[in-house]
């Protein structure tokens, strides 16, 4: 007698809970390192078992950069909504903040979004479509406050690469233990949020 089918809920929460095994894992070991066997004994199945919701481990690990870009979209979507009834700066220094703080509460997923290998491409870690929207939507908001009158007039999306690479600096050099003792990388971003809002004001 054949199985029942799962309902479209269940594989959908199926696949959820393999992602979010593999973001566990990634407290372990390095994204590289995870395999389908690790992932399957997460959560308790057969290891052939998560070939019925993934074609392969670089089908889940795309599905996870995925699900985490269009989670940063949906942040800055409410963000552009907020940014039209309050100032654009007030709204940047809390994404700022709050992409430093989700950075440094999921190390290993930043990793494997902004720093993953160039030999994991087939994994499409290493792809821009990824990260396309995040630059596009954060150039939005600055273009934003540059028709508010805000920031200067520039070239939006230069602009948006600029901050978010001054952003990223000092979280890689925490990440990779090359910061100086003597400074703390709170310290380094809140210099930076300084110097991005300054940088848009001039």
């Amino acid at each position: 007698m054949a199985r029942p089918k799962n309902s479209p809920e269940k594989i959908e929460k199926m696949r959820h809970d393999m992602m979010d095994a593999v973001i566990d894992l990634l407290d372990e070991v390095s994204p590289e390192k995870v395999s389908i066997r690790m992932i399957a004994e997460k959560i308790g199945v057969s290891h052939m078992v998560f070939y019925t919701y993934f074609k392969d481990r670089s089908e889940i690990m795309k599905a996870l950069i995925e699900r985490q870009s269009d989670r940063i979209e949906r942040h800055f979507e409410g963000l552009l909504e907020k940014a039209q009834m309050e100032p654009v700066k007030d709204v940047l220094l809390e994404l700022m903040t709050d992409y430093a703080m989700t950075a440094h509460a999921h190390p290993k997923i930043f990793r494997m979004f902004w720093m993953s290998q160039r030999s994991l491409r087939k994994d499409s870690i290493n792809n821009f479509d990824h990260i396309a929207p995040i630059f596009e939507k954060l150039a939005g908001l600055l273009k934003l406050g540059m028709e508010k009158g805000e920031f200067i007039s520039r070239n939006p999306r230069l602009a948006a690469v600029t901050i978010l690479s001054s952003i990223n600096s000092p979280i890689i050099l925490d990440i990779c233990g090359k910061i100086p003792k003597d400074v703390t990388c709170e310290e380094l971003l809140s210099e930076i949020r300084r110097e991005v809002i300054a940088y848009l004001k001039s």
